[in-house]
């Protein structure tokens, strides 16, 4: 059974997630409510099908709260409710247009070589001499992708804002702290967009302006835009970099090519493991009968270490022409910033190919909530991939 709550800051997550999808392909419903689909045909299907969506109904677990603290998690359910991911129907689909245009002409050969250079640097560095591969190589990296967007001023502070909004979406309890810091870090996104927009550092922003003064859109969804194209772009383009320091050895890297590593890596390093949807008619998942508006979690995380559909699935191998991995979803919600995550994880592949090093990892801390991976600590050195 998954420890869906656990922490795994220090314990191996990618065995954790193998394993339950090896012994079960359904759990039971744990308190945040709705039965666990863990096989990749499941997964699959449940994505790309009409049966579910991905507009919230009501949560149950508000009857649990006070009024205040009620209001208040309504208050951040509704920002959240503007968000494309978490949305169906004729606005998700004028949202998501709204996103990929947003997000037009952000992949350029300017970033590539930015971060090549940024690579190449660190690369440089003598064997054997010991740092911190996230703050050095993944979290600067990211921070490069959210300039492009953002701009290179206020890129470092947007990006803290918005975690504090995946902090709480990461979180497996409720949590008013949590709910309450991420409602304070909405604000103040919504307050830098509103001066930004007047003179725009960047494209995107500027275009975001425009989605400020449409009243079908309007101040709200402008920032709700801004908060998921930060963390759309952040946390999977520093979770990829990181498993390539966690995870990555050298026959692999030395005999697969850069995009069949590039797609295992994301497959293995799932950013956002769980994907919510609820039943929009009477379906069945399993063992299981969800009546319209019932809750079905997607494991994202297990399906991509579905051994059925990714034989040996810890191990970095090319697997030909098969099952694509869902690590950026599927169907209508698959992500519109997989290409911006996928051209900075190439570049750090070729950048590693030609250096003929990889990183050997000595010590790894986690963010403990198994919803996201993210790393806390990834401290190891170079060493020639021989």
């Amino acid at each position: 059974m998954l420890d869906v709550f656990g922490d795994y800051s220090a314990r191996d997550p990618f065995t954790a997630l193998a394993d339950a999808v090896r012994a079960c392909p359904y759990q039971a419903a744990a308190e945040n409510g709705g039965p666990y689909a863990l096989r990749a045909a499941d997964v699959r299907k449940l994505l790309t099908t009409g049966d579910v969506w991905a507009q919230r109904s009501a949560d149950r677990r508000l009857a649990g709260l006070s009024e205040r603290d009620a209001a208040r998690r309504t208050e951040l359910k509704r920002f959240l409710s503007h968000w494309p991911v978490f949305s169906d129907g004729e606005y998700h689909r004028r949202a998501r247009r709204t996103v990929v245009r947003l997000l037009r002409g952000t992949v350029t050969p300017e970033l590539a070589a930015t971060c090549t250079e940024l690579f190449e640097a660190r690369l440089a560095t003598p064997p054997g001499e010991r740092f911190d591969w996230l703050e050095e190589v993944a979290r600067p990296t990211g921070r490069e992708v959210i300039a492009t967007l953002v701009g290179r001023a206020d890129a470092a502070r947007l990006i803290g804002l918005s975690e504090a909004v995946m902090d709480e979406l990461a979180a497996a309890h409720l949590d008013m702290t949590l709910i309450d810091r991420a409602l304070e870090a909405v604000a103040e996104l919504r307050s830098w967009l509103e001066t930004a927009r007047t003179d725009p550092p960047t494209p995107v922003v500027a275009k975001l302006a425009k989605v400020w003064d449409d009243p079908s859109f309007g101040p709200e969804a402008a920032t709700a835009y801004l908060t998921q194209m930060i963390t759309g772009a952040y946390d999977p383009t520093t979770t990829a970099l990181c498993v390539v320091g966690d995870r990555l050895g050298a026959q692999a890297l030395l005999q697969l090519p850069v995009a069949v590593l590039r797609e295992e890596v994301f497959r293995l390093g799932t950013p956002f493991r769980f994907a919510t949807r609820y039943a929009r008619r009477p379906v069945s998942v399993g063992p299981y009968r969800l009546e319209p508006d019932d809750r079905i979690n997607l494991c994202l995380g297990t399906a991509n270490l579905d051994p059925e559909a990714f034989p040996d699935p810890l191990e970095i191998r090319d697997r030909g022409k098969g099952i694509r991995p869902l690590s950026f979803g599927a169907g209508k919600h698959y992500c519109p910033g997989a290409l911006l995550a996928r051209t900075v994880l190439e570049a750090l592949l070729t950048s590693l190919q030609k250096a003929r090093v990889v990183f050997e990892a000595e010590h790894v801390e986690r963010e403990p909530e198994l919803p996201m991976l993210r790393y806390r600590k990834l401290l190891g050195s170079l060493v020639p991939a021989a």
